[in-house]
Formats: C-alpha cells, sequence, structure tokens
C-alpha cells in the first residue's frame, strides 16, 4: 500500500466543522461516538515519508537495475506516536528496506524497465520474477538500500499552522509475514499518543476508523496534515502463517498503511496494514494491536497515554457533552503544556468565552503545573521552545 509522493507537505490543517458540531441526537449516537474517536486519534497521526536509493541486481546473472545512478523514488505512509517520548508507530512493510518494502517499489521499477525495451510482455510476471530471484541493495553489491526517513506533523505556532518535519530513526521492523509493524524514534518530547487495545478480541461486527493520509487525494488536491478518517466494520479475524490480522470493510487506501485503526473509545485495535490482489471494493487487511505491543515491548520502547492526552480527552468529553466553558479548562491546560498542539488550539477557538467555570481541581497536575501563580515564566520558556521547534532543521534522531 506504499504510494509515491514527491510534493512537500505543506501545513494547510484546518478541523473539520463535523468535529467540532454540538453532540449529535439519540439517533445519531453512533456518528457521534465516530467524531469523538476521530477528534482523539488526529493529533497523535503523522505523515511518514521515506526516500529511498537503491539498485536491483540479479544474481544469475549479475545483470543491475538502475543505471548508474541507481533509482531514487520517495514513499509515502501514515504512522502515529505511542509515547510522548518521541516513539512512533507505522506499518513494517513502509520502512522495510528488504524485499517485503524496498523491494516491491524497486522491483516494480525494473519490470517497467524491462516491459519498456520490449523484455517482458506482463509487468506483474516481471515483478514476480525479479521478486523470486533478484535482490534489492546498495551502493555497493550486497549493501543495504539506502533509507532516509521524515515524519511530517502539523503544529501550531502564532495562529499558523505550520510543518513539523523531524528525521526519524528505525528502531526496529517487523515484515509483513511477521506482523508489518515497525517503529521509529524522533527527537521532539511532549507528543499527543495513542492508547494500545493490545488484547482487544474484537468480534466481527466491531465498528471501527482507519485514519491516514490517503496519496490518491494528495495527486487531485492540495497536499495537507488533516487526515482522511474512514469508518468501516470488522469482517473476520484471520491469521497469515499464524500472524493475527484483522480483516475490515475501511476503504484504506494506498498512503494510509500504517495509519491507526480504532475503536470507538479511540484505542487503538491495529494498523492499517495491505489490501489483497485484485481487489476493488474495500477490504483490507489490518495488523492486531497484539502484534503492535510485541514489538514495542521486545525494544522496550514505552506506550500509553500522557498527561497532555488525558486533559485533552477530558476536554473533548466536556466538549462533545455540550459543556464548551468546562472543556476550556482543559483544553487551556494542554495548550499551557504544549503550546503547538493543533487541534486544542483550534478547539479552544472555537470556545466563545463563557466567564467563570469550574475548579480545576480535575486538571492532570503533571499538565496543568503552567496554569496559575509561576504561568507566564513557564508559558514563555515554552514559547522559546516551540520556535526552536518550528525552525529547527535536523535535530539528532532520539532512542
Amino acid at each position: 500500500m506504499t504510494g509515491r509522493s514527491g510534493a512537500r507537505w505543506l501545513a494547510a490543517l484546518a478541523v473539520a466543522g463535523t468535529l467540532l458540531g454540538a453532540a449529535p441526537a439519540a439517533a445519531a449516537q453512533s456518528a457521534g461516538a465516530e467524531q469523538r474517536a476521530a477528534a482523539l486519534a488526529r493529533p497523535a497521526v503523522v505523515v511518514v515519508e521515506v526516500r529511498w536509493h537503491g539498485w536491483v541486481r540479479d544474481p544469475r546473472t549479475d545483470e543491475l537495475f538502475g543505471g548508474a545512478e541507481g533509482y531514487r523514488v520517495t514513499s509515502s505512509c501514515t504512522g502515529f506516536a505511542v509515547h510522548a517520548d518521541g516513539h512512533l508507530v507505522t506499518a513494517g512493510h513502509c520502512v522495510d528496506s528488504g524485499p517485503e518494502g524496498a523491494g516491491e517499489i524497486l522491483f516494480g521499477l525494473a519490470a517497467d524497465e524491462l516491459v519498456a525495451v520490449g523484455r517482458a510482455a506482463d509487468r506483474d510476471r516481471a515483478v514476480a520474477e525479479l521478486a523470486e530471484h533478484a535482490v534489492v541493495e546498495g551502493a555497493e553489491d550486497g549493501s543495504p538500500v539506502r533509507r532516509e526517513v521524515l515524519v511530517h506533523r502539523g503544529v501550531a505556532y502564532d495562529g499558523e499552522t505550520l510543518d513539523d518535519t523531524l528525521p526519524a530513526e528505525v528502531v526496529d521492523v517487523a515484515p509483513v509475514s511477521e506482523g508489518d509493524v515497525a517503529v521509529l524514534a524522533v527527537a521532539r518530547g511532549r507528543l499527543s499518543a495513542l492508547a494500545l487495545a493490545a488484547d482487544a478480541d474484537l468480534p466481527v461486527g466491531t465498528e471501527v476508523l482507519a485514519v491516514g493520509y490517503p496519496g490518491s487525494a494528495n495527486r487531485i488536491s492540495d497536499p495537507t496534515l488533516e487526515p482522511s478518517v474512514k469508518d468501516g466494520l470488522v469482517s473476520n479475524r484471520r491469521t497469515v502463517d499464524g500472524v493475527p490480522f484483522y480483516e475490515v470493510s475501511a476503504a484504506a487506501t494506498g498512503g494510509m498503511s500504517g495509519g491507526p485503526v480504532v475503536d470507538h473509545d479511540g484505542r487503538v485495535v491495529g494498523l492499517v496494514s495491505h489490501g489483497p490482489a485484485d481487489e476493488s471494493q474495500a477490504f483490507n487487511f489490518v495488523a492486531a494491536g497484539s502484534s503492535i505491543v510485541e514489538v514495542l515491548d521486545r525494544n522496550g520502547v514505552p506506550h500509553g497515554l500522557g498527561p497532555i492526552d488525558r486533559n485533552f480527552r477530558a476536554g473533548l468529553e466536556r466538549y462533545f457533552d455540550g459543556r464548551p466553558a468546562e472543556a476550556t479548562v482543559y483544553f487551556d491546560a494542554v495548550i499551557e503544556a504544549s503550546p503547538t498542539h493543533l487541534q486544542a488550539a483550534e478547539l479552544r477557538r472555537q470556545v466563545p468565552e463563557a466567564g467563570p467555570v469550574a475548579a480545576r481541581g480535575g486538571v492532570d497536575p503533571l499538565v496543568g503545573w503552567a496554569v496559575g501563580a509561576g504561568g507566564v515564566a513557564v508559558a514563555a520558556a515554552l514559547a522559546a521552545g516551540t520556535l526552536l521547534l518550528v525552525r529547527l532543521s535536523s535535530p539528532p534522531p532520539a532512542r
């Protein structure tokens, strides 16, 4: 499901009006639950851009495809943060340098060459032949394909939306055959994260949302850092060589690989993995949440909600319950602790000043510490950090 994207990601994010509407009537409770779940998921979702440089070599003949310069291609996927410390998750095939990742892209380019010069009549057959016999490699025989991973996320700064672009380190990759999960790390703290429902055993018919960035949409419209949300149902539970996957009807497309699939509580039950070949209907496989947790745990990577996430959730609950004045307390706490939090800033602007509100006792103390005495100095320091965040070009990746 990996798609090419040569466009620079422009920050033009605006929270959809449907997310900011009043709580739906009883007849539309399901739609209201979807709105809440989508609103919870959006702050943690990012674009994962991967730049590949490599060649295809057939060991049988030592023929090299890609010429003197090699193939240079950019692919785009989706990812999401699992912890405030800078750890994210995406689909394994999005960053896999082997045959189940970069190999699929480069084999396709080599097959195009063969078809163009008349050495192959059927592209799919040529790709299959190369996948069986050829290898992908870097500038030296046997060296890995060169891979550069960048993460793009929308941030709020001085009333504008900016693209915070960060180099990412690949911590671990489980290819499609082993669960299709990859863990990334970026040098940025205070990230919004999603909760993982690792032990969820979703019955057929469970309503879910797939969140991500469809590459096809960016080919016909201006690129954006606002993810798309696709609703669907769990159609089946399957295993592929013993690895668990869900089959869902959400219409996830190329570019949405690695995006979170969430239940109506906003918990991640899996990630968009792949679709079966020659299937034109909405039919996709989702890597199970248990596979995500397995890869995180074997690398000692923490995961879970932080104070910022808990306060944002508390604000959303009150907002959708028709208590906007109470919601502002929590949105303000989020913005104090994370001044670039795009969704909290947008929601806060939607709520008019409503006079005195309830006491701040329910605000998570680890986030609300900047509110009240000394808050001005703290906010100023955070603002300075925000300026660095926006202008920082290439911070070293962190584990």
